[in-house]
């Protein structure tokens, strides 16, 4: 079936459709029932019997004819749409067999147009890769120019020189478009580093100054602390030698004080020993004189004893009795122990 033979049906189709659209109901019955009904009375179902009986009736052949004139306009739209509707379908089906021949070819042609596509969207991608590594670089260059001066704070002088002279000067193979940028920018850093090394050789010299008159100050002290030192030193030697002569005279007087107390010692001793010689002589004699005495006391306790012993021993008839005698303590000044 051909393209142009379709384009026909579907001009026919279509003339045919609009040609026959009517309804059993027409405009004119339709303003005619609309301006009947037009104020719809509100019944009261507890009024009048009669007033309410005529309004229902009005109102029921509204509603009747109301209801027939919508049914019969849906049967009559469906009967219409239905030659419409298997238009529809038969157009359907005669695409879906066109597309499912073109769909095939379609997308293998689409498979490799992408193909293409993609590489040349890669080599874009890559092309703007290199150009933003390209302009990054650029930038990491002009940033370490411009802050070349920053890291060079709080450095020395010599420091500062090498780092100027270690920084190289823009040229077009490195920074392309950018050259002018970069050679303003490399001045201005050349200058700020060589106000900063002036600056730090001023500060640098000054210091040096500084501590060329800190070092000699520091010798003139130190030959200043040692003869001070020296004289502390003489001083304590002075000091000590005074004192071992106070220590040796009191050492001497002390030893001769100790010797005199020695020999009041000795002399107090004999004269002690004096006296207590004496004194025991004398208590000697004494007990001599005592001891005499007592012996005499003691020989006289003695005769008593034997005799009262001598007594007791005569009141005493026969030896076993004396024994007996004994042995109860009978006797006096006679004691029995078993040994």
């Amino acid at each position: 079936m051909s393209k142009p033979i379709e384009a026909e049906i579907v001009e026919e189709t279509q003339a045919v459709v609009l040609s026959e659209i009517k309804y059993p109901v027409s405009q004119i019955d339709l303003n005619a029932l609309l301006e009947e009904y037009k104020e719809i009375p509100t019944i009261d179902p507890d009024g009048d019997i009669d007033l309410v009986g005529e309004q229902y009736r009005f109102v029921e052949r509204g509603h009747k004819a109301f209801v027939r004139a919508r049914t019969s306009i849906e049967k009559t739209r469906k009967l219409l749409k239905q030659p419409a509707l298997d238009y529809g379908k038969k157009v359907d089906d005669i695409a879906k067999e066109f597309q499912a021949t073109i769909l095939s070819t379609e997308v293998k042609l689409q498979i490799q147009r992408k193909i293409v596509e993609d590489n040349e969207a890669r080599k874009q991608r890559e092309a703007e890769e290199l150009e933003e590594a390209r302009i990054d670089n650029i930038k990491r260059v002009i940033n370490a120019l411009k802050n070349a001066p920053m890291e060079c704070i709080n450095k020395s002088a010599i420091v500062i020189r090498e780092a100027m002279n270690l920084m190289e000067y823009p040229t077009i193979k490195t920074l392309e478009e950018y050259l002018e940028e970069a050679v303003n920018i490399y001045n201005l850093s050349q200058t700020q580093m060589k106000q900063m090394y002036d600056n730090q050789l001023l500060v640098e010299n000054a210091q040096q100054l500084k501590d060329e008159r800190d070092e000699e100050n520091r010798k003139l002290k130190a030959i200043e602390d040692k003869k001070q030192q020296a004289e502390r030193d003489l001083f304590a030697q002075q000091q000590a030698e005074f004192q071992k002569q106070k220590y040796d005279f009191a050492r001497q007087q002390r030893e001769q004080q100790e010797a005199i107390d020695l020999q009041n010692a000795n002399i107090e001793a004999d004269r002690m020993l004096r006296e207590q010689a004496e004194l025991k002589q004398q208590r000697e004699q004494q007990e001599a004189i005592e001891a005499d005495a007592k012996k005499e006391r003691d020989g006289k306790l003695l005769d008593d004893a034997v005799m009262e012993t001598f007594a007791a021993l005569k009141s005493h008839k026969g030896i076993s009795e004396m024994l007996n005698a004994i042995i109860r303590g009978e006797i006096i000044n006679v004691k029995f122990e078993i040994e």
